[in-house]
C-alpha cells in the first residue's frame, strides 16, 4: 500500500499574501463580473431606501405615530424592502452557482491539460477538493467582498445621517475606525492558519480515500493497530490546525463584539450629556441610538467578512498554484500525417518526481511494422519506456525520434491518438460496458465494429451473461467486474480504436489460460504490419518478437533476436531458462 503523509507540514517560508493568482483565475474562468456589478448597484439602491428606516422608527417611538405621512412612509419602505429582498436573494444565489460552474469548468480543464509530472505530485482526492471545495471558497470570497462594499456604504450613509442630527456625535462615532483596524489584526494570521487547515484536510482525505478502499488488505495484513495510529496522526494534524484557527478567532471575537460597547458608551455617556445640556432632543437621541446600534452591527459584520476573505484567500492558495502551472502544449510544429518510420530513443535519461533515475542514457530502436519486446527484471524501467513512447512524460535528457523527425515537434494530441496503450491493469471509467469500449472514439461506432472488437477480445460471451448487456453498469472504476473482465473490456476498447501503433504492458497477465489464448490470437492479427512494443514475461511472446531489448537497472544490456540474445547475454539466458522451468513446473 502507498504511504500517505498524515501530517500537515507547516511551511517554514513566509506565505505570500497576493490576490494576483485569484484575479487571474477569475479572468480566465470568465466569471460573469457584470452580474456582480448589477447585483451591487441594485443592492446599493436598496440600501439607500433601507437606511431611512431607523430615522422613521425613531420618530414613531418619539410619539409621531399619528402622522399619516410618517406611517405611510414606514409601511411603504418596509413593504418595498421586503418584496425586493426575495428576487435580490435569488439573484445572489444564481450568481453564486454560476460562478462555481465557471470556476469548476476552468479548473477541471486546467487539471486535465497539466503534464503528468505535475499531476503525479497531486493525489486524485486532493484534486477533487480543488474542483469542489476550493471553488466554493473562491465564490465565498467574492460574496464577502461585495458585502464589505455594501457595509461600507451602510456605515457612511448612516454616519452622514447621524452627522445631520449632530456633528459632534458623528465625530465621536469615528472612534469605531481604530476599533475596526485593531479587530482586523488577527485576520493577517488567519490566512496562514486556513492554508494549514486546507493542507491537513487534504492529507486526511487522501488517507481515508486510499485506506477505506484497501480494508481487505489491512485486515489480511493484521495492520489494524498500525492504521489506527496513522489515522490518529492524520486527524491530529487537522485538530492542531483548527485549534490554531480557533485561538485566533478567540482573540478576534472580543475585539469585534467590543464595538457594541464602544457605541453604547458613546451614545449613553456623550449622548446623555448632550441631552442634559439641551443640545440633543429626545427624538434626536433616539435617532442616534437606532443608527448607533446598526452601525455597530455593520462594523463587526465588516470585520467578520474581512476575516473570512483572508481565510478563503489562504484556502485558495493551492488552487491558485495549479492555475499558475503551464499546461501541455498540444499544437506543435508539424502534423503526424507523415510516412511511417522507425521510432528511436536517443540517449534518454528520465526520472520521476523523486529524482531517482529510472532510465539512464538509454538508446533503443523500434523498427516500423515490427514487434519489439522489452524484457528485464522488475523495476528496470520497461513500463516507463512505454509511457515515454506515448509521450505522457518527456525525457529529462535525450530525445525521441520518429525517423529523422524529433517527436517533440509533432502535435501531441495526434501522436497520442495514434498509439493504443493497454496497461497491465486497466481501470474502467464509471458508466456502462458500451461507454467503456467506445471511450475515446470520436465518431459513432457501428454495431458491426463493436461486435468485431468484442469477439476479438473475447468479451461477447461475458456481455451476453450480463443483465443489461452492453448497457450494464460497470460500477466505480469497474468495481463490479473481475480483473480479467476489466482487462478484456480494455482490450476491446483498444481494438475498436484500431491504432496505428500498439503499446502492450503485460496486456494478458490478468487473463486465464483460455481467455489468454483467444486474446493473444486476436492481438497477433492486430499486430501484423504495425509497429508494436510489448512488455511481457510470457516466453512465447518474447520468442516470437522481431526484436528484443533487455533492460537492467535502467540501462540496455542487450538487444537482438531471441536466438542472438540467448547466445550473447548471460542474464537473458538465465531469464529464459527460469521461464522454461516455471512452465514445466
Amino acid at each position: 500500500m502507498t504511504t500517505v503523509k498524515t501530517e500537515a507540514k507547516t511551511e517554514k517560508k513566509k506565505i505570500t499574501h497576493t490576490w494576483k493568482p485569484l484575479f487571474n483565475l477569475l479572468k480566465v474562468s470568465r466569471v460573469p463580473i457584470y452580474y456582480y456589478v448589477i447585483y451591487l448597484v441594485v443592492s446599493l439602491a436598496f440600501s439607500t431606501v433601507y437606511v431611512l428606516l431607523p430615522s422613521v422608527k425613531a420618530q414613531i417611538i418619539a410619539g409621531e405615530i399619528f402622522d399619516p405621512s410618517l406611517v405611510v412612509t414606514y409601511v411603504a419602505v418596509t413593504l418595498a424592502s421586503t418584496l425586493l429582498s426575495f428576487p435580490l436573494s435569488f439573484f445572489s444565489v444564481y450568481i453564486s452557482y454560476n460562478t462555481q460552474r465557471c470556476l469548476r469548468r476552468t479548473i477541471w480543464s486546467k487539471i486535465i491539460h497539466l503534464p503528468m509530472k505535475d499531476l503525479d505530485e497531486m493525489p486524485p482526492t486532493t484534486l477533487v477538493s480543488r474542483v469542489t471545495t476550493d471553488t466554493e471558497n473562491i465564490d465565498y470570497t467574492i460574496s464577502y467582498v461585495i458585502n464589505m462594499v455594501l457595509y461600507v456604504y451602510y456605515l457612511v450613509s448612516m454616519l452622514a445621517i447621524v452627522g445631520g442630527v449632530n456633528t459632534s456625535m458623528m465625530i465621536m462615532m469615528a472612534l469605531l475606525i481604530p476599533c475596526i483596524i485593531i479587530a482586523n489584526i488577527p485576520s493577517h494570521f488567519m490566512h496562514n492558519a486556513q492554508y494549514e487547515i486546507t493542507t491537513a484536510n487534504a492529507n486526511y482525505t487522501n488517507y481515508l480515500a486510499e485506506h477505506l478502499g484497501s480494508l481487505k488488505q489491512i485486515k489480511a495484513s493484521a495492520a489494524e493497530k498500525k492504521e489506527d495510529a496513522a489515522n490518529d496522526a492524520a486527524a491530529k494534524a487537522c485538530f492542531k490546525a483548527k485549534v490554531k484557527m480557533a485561538v485566533l478567532d478567540m482573540l478576534a471575537q472580543p475585539l469585534i463584539y467590543g464595538m457594541d460597547a464602544v457605541v453604547d458608551g458613546i451614545i449613553l455617556i456623550y449622548g446623555g450629556y448632550l441631552l442634559s445640556q439641551g443640545i440633543l432632543t429626545t427624538e434626536s437621541l433616539l435617532t442616534v441610538y437606532m443608527y448607533g446600534s446598526i452601525i455597530a452591527v455593520y462594523s463587526y459584520q465588516f470585520v467578520f467578512c474581512w476575516q473570512n476573505v483572508k481565510q478563503t484567500q489562504g484556502g485558495t492558495k493551492a488552487i491558485s498554484e495549479i492555475i499558475m502551472k503551464e499546461p501541455e502544449k498540444m499544437e506543435r510544429k508539424r502534423t503526424f500525417d507523415i510516412p511511417d518510420a522507425d521510432i528511436t530513443l536517443e540517449n534518454v535519461t528520465f526520472s520521476y518526481n523523486d529524482g531517482e533515475k529510472v532510465l539512464d542514457d538509454v538508446s533503443m530502436t523500434f523498427p516500423k511494422g515490427k514487434v519489439t519486446a522489452i524484457v528485464g527484471p522488475s523495476g528496470s524501467g520497461k513500463t516507463t519506456v512505454l509511457k515515454l513512447l506515448e509521450r505522457l512524460y518527456q525525457p529529462d535528457d535525450g530525445k525521441i525520434m520518429f525517423g529523422d523527425i524529433e517527436a517533440e515537434t509533432i502535435h501531441l494530441n495526434e501522436w497520442r491518438a495514434a498509439f493504443g496503450m493497454v496497461p497491465q491493469s486497466s481501470p474502467l471509467l464509471f458508466g456502462t460496458v458500451r461507454d467503456n469500449i467506445t471511450y475515446g472514439v470520436d465518431e459513432g461506432v457501428s454495431d458491426e465494429a463493436l461486435k468485431s472488437a468484442m469477439d476479438a477480445a473475447n468479451v461477447t460471451e461475458l456481455v451476453d451473461k450480463m443483465p443489461q448487456g452492453l448497457d450494464t453498469d460497470v460500477g466505480d472504476v469497474g468495481s463490479k467486474l473481475s480483473g480479467g473482465e476489466k482487462q478484456r473490456i480494455a482490450l476491446a476498447r483498444m481494438m475498436i480504436r484500431d491504432p496505428e501503433y500498439l503499446l502492450l504492458d503485460e496486456a494478458t497477465s490478468s487473463l486465464d489460460a483460455l481467455n489468454e489464448s483467444h486474446v493473444v490470437s486476436a492481438l497477433g492479427k492486430l499486430m501484423e504490419g504495425r509497429t508494436t512494443v510489448v512488455v511481457a514475461h510470457n516466453l512465447r511472446t518474447v520468442e516470437n518478437a522481431d526484436n528484443i531489448i533487455f533492460l537492467e537497472n535502467g540501462k540496455v544490456t542487450g538487444s537482438g533476436t531471441h536466438k542472438e540474445l540467448y547466445e550473447s547475454n548471460a542474464t537473458y539466458k538465465q531469464y529464459v531458462n527460469l521461464q522454461k522451468q516455471e512452465q514445466r513446473a
